[in-house]
């Protein structure tokens, strides 16, 4: 389960820095190796990773193509073997078998975020050149099932079925799809963080005033795809919102790509690094029976712009809190169900009833607006893709996954999610009756 295995990984994590805060290490580099090896040795614990899918966690050096990346990895969880460099302890692993790329600092301070950040986007940078080259080749299609579903909570629309198909899309769109991709086919990167800022506030306004910083200079590579999966200084992380598993969307599909966390982070990092080796192996992880989520806090909203094939880019608004409202805010909260009007219970019944289409043009919206008296038809369409269970398809609506269920309350609101087995220990938790109208939907 998550919350053991996270919980394993703090006390390691814990109890081997206060071995090492015991001696006076005026060497700095010896003291940096230290603490790598407390990540290294923490993320390959029985505990953290499967030992039967072949993973293992090595330093070393990461090769793209025919190329050998200059850049030496602090700590990299790696799949198969890997070729051992010389007569040292260190190992080049081709990307393809990297799942997950540390960079360790004892101390997070503004000048080590820089580096780190560098370091990474730079790896990344290479990563998504090579890939767009074997991918456009068209020898190589890519498992994109991941990224449909993201595009789909993210834009309210139905995804290409195949990775080329992004050049249908509206630039701005193409954008997000490509992204969406290479986020789900690239390697983590985190920046773990033994100590620094002492606030979630403070470590929020270094990345901001980072970014910032760039603003007076070349920005074309600052874009969502650089900025690092996590981000941990302390207690406080910022986590990248991509899907896997964290996502938040806010109003007009406007997707909040990076937020902010006080969640302990060995849990963050064993939370991504388990969706992680669930896509790339296409298995369950032991997630376990757990109803609390992590209370992240937006930081970042990203929107694409599109100008042209040499200028387009992101754009991005940071959300604001004060001091006091982070610190006031709960580290976690319990997962809850979608809860939805009458009118969005009478939509999805029409839905199911009519093999999971509804349509926007027959006048349903008009008759459920006149129905329930809403100020416009489009009310029930908004409310629908809000949940980011349904998207829209053509002049339809229709929902994002397999099976979505719905529960009906005797007032006629409902609860809406396809999360079936948290939904099961939610009504189990609130004594109500797991009596579920289920779409099966099969494109």
């Amino acid at each position: 389960m998550i919350s053991k295995a996270s919980e394993l990984l703090e006390a390691f994590i814990r109890t081997e820095k206060i071995k090492l805060d015991e001696f006076d290490m005026p060497h700095m580099p010896t003291l940096g190796s230290a603490y790598e090896e407390i990540t290294k040795e923490g993320v390959s614990s029985d505990f953290a990773i499967p030992k039967h899918l072949g993973l293992r966690v090595e330093k070393g050096f990461i090769s793209i193509g025919e190329q050998l990346l200059p850049e030496q990895i602090d700590c990299m969880l790696v799949h198969g073997e890997g070729k051992k460099y010389g007569l040292t302890d260190q190992y080049i692993y081709p990307i393809e078998q990297v799942l997950c790329i540390f960079e360790v600092k004892k101390t997070l301070r503004k000048e080590d975020l820089h580096d780190s950040y560098m370091h990474l986007k730079g790896i990344r940078s290479k990563f998504s050149e090579y890939f767009e080259d074997v991918l456009e080749s068209g020898k190589y299609e890519p498992n994109i099932t991941p990224a449909r579903k993201l595009f789909s909570q993210i834009t309210g629309k139905v995804a290409p079925d195949r990775y080329l198909g992004l050049h249908d899309l509206p630039k701005e769109e193409g954008m997000i799809f490509y992204t969406l991709v290479q986020e789900t086919l690239a390697p983590l990167t985190i920046v773990h963080g033994y100590s620094g800022y002492k606030t979630e506030g403070g470590l929020r306004r270094a990345f901001l005033d980072f970014l910032e910083e760039k603003a007076n200079g070349d920005v074309r590579d600052f874009g969502v795809p650089s900025i690092p999966t996590l981000i941990t200084s302390s207690h406080f992380s910022l986590v990248k919102a991509n899907g896997l598993p964290f996502m938040a969307v806010k109003e007009k599909n406007e997707w909040v790509a990076l937020l902010s966390s006080k969640t302990n982070p060995a849990k963050l990092i064993l939370e991504l690094v388990w969706s992680k080796i669930s896509v790339y192996f296409n298995v369950k992880m032991p997630w376990g029976d757990n109803l609390d989520k992590e209370n992240l806090i937006p930081l970042l909203t990203a929107v694409p712009v599109y100008e042209s094939e040499q200028g387009s880019g992101w754009l991005y608004r940071s959300e604001e809190y004060s001091e006091k409202k982070l610190k006031d805010h709960d580290e976690v909260s319990q997962w809850v169900p979608n809860k939805i009007s009458k009118e969005v219970v009478s939509a999805i019944d029409l839905m199911a009833f009519r093999g999971g289409y509804l349509s926007l043009l027959d006048g349903t919206l008009e008759y459920l607006s006149e129905k329930y008296q809403l100020e416009t038809p489009d009310c029930t369409k908004d409310q629908l893709l809000e949940t980011i269970e349904f998207m829209i398809d053509g002049d339809d609506i229709r929902p994002i996954n397999l099976y979505t269920h719905l529960i009906t309350n005797d007032d006629g609101t409902g609860w809406v999610s396809s999360d079936l087995e948290r939904f099961d220990q939610w009504c189990e938790k609130n004594g109500i009756t797991n009596n579920y109208l289920i779409i099966a939907f099969v494109s």
